[in-house]
């Protein structure tokens, strides 16, 4: 799957882990991941003719790749890129590749901040506000997307901490708390099967909250408790 792909070439170059899941938290409101997705039009043989420069690939407007490039300077560099490497536009290797070069040469504080991070929704924040410059920046936007850093953190990290890194960093200490007989569930809604059950006053390590449900770290997986029936405390 690219999760795991993309996972361990961003932290291969950041060194960070707190880093690459948030830039991959800001991918996935993005693109879901997806290098080949493209905004504001349908045509399956798009990516085709931009490889073979049949359309003005640059400025015609469309969001496209993992990072949604769509400024005219910033498509032009990422085609320039991949035709440099032989490579098409739509290749996943390719993109992170770009990402990297872009965001280490044009964003060196967002660099900074990805290869230093000790806070995940700090240095996502930063590659939204930053490098993304999505139309929305408000909380909600903020709060979307650093859940879904947490969640790759959660399933991706092993507790290593960047090289980089000056300051220490401090563990994560909140922890949800059943106020009732809770079902553990796979996913952030009522349609995932149970995987597991809290009873009332007992807690797990939170690692993000979304869509209603709170995620808490088991010794496999995240798992998903109802906020109805649980608390964030700490």
């Amino acid at each position: 799957m690219n999760e795991k792909t993309i996972w361990d070439f961003l932290l291969k170059e950041t060194n960070n882990e707190r880093g690459t899941a948030a830039i991959m938290g800001n991918l996935m409101a993005e693109s879901s991941l997806n290098p080949r997705c493209v905004t504001g039009i349908k045509d399956p043989e798009y990516i085709c003719k931009a490889d073979n420069e049949e359309i003005d690939f640059a400025h015609d407007g469309h969001a496209f790749g993992l990072v949604q490039w769509c400024y005219h300077t910033r498509k032009a560099g990422l085609q320039k890129y991949a035709k440099s490497t032989g490579r098409s536009v739509g290749h996943l290797q390719m993109q992170l590749e770009y990402l990297v070069k872009e965001m280490s040469e044009s964003y060196k504080s967002v660099w900074k901040a990805v290869t230093e991070a000790t806070d995940i929704r700090t240095a996502s924040d930063i590659v939204m506000l930053k490098y993304e410059k999505p139309a929305g920046t408000g909380e909600a936007a903020k709060t979307k997307r650093g859940a879904y850093a947490q969640k790759f953190y959660a399933e991706f990290a092993n507790g290593s901490t960047s090289q980089k890194a000056d300051t220490q960093v401090v563990p994560v200490v909140k922890r949800v708390e059943a106020t009732e007989n809770v079902r553990i569930r796979a996913g952030d809604s009522k349609s995932y099967g149970q995987v597991g059950s809290l009873k009332k006053g007992q807690s797990m390590e939170w690692v993000a909250t979304s869509n209603g449900f709170h995620g808490v770290r088991m010794k496999d997986r995240v798992g998903w408790v109802s906020a109805d029936f649980s608390k964030v405390v700490g």
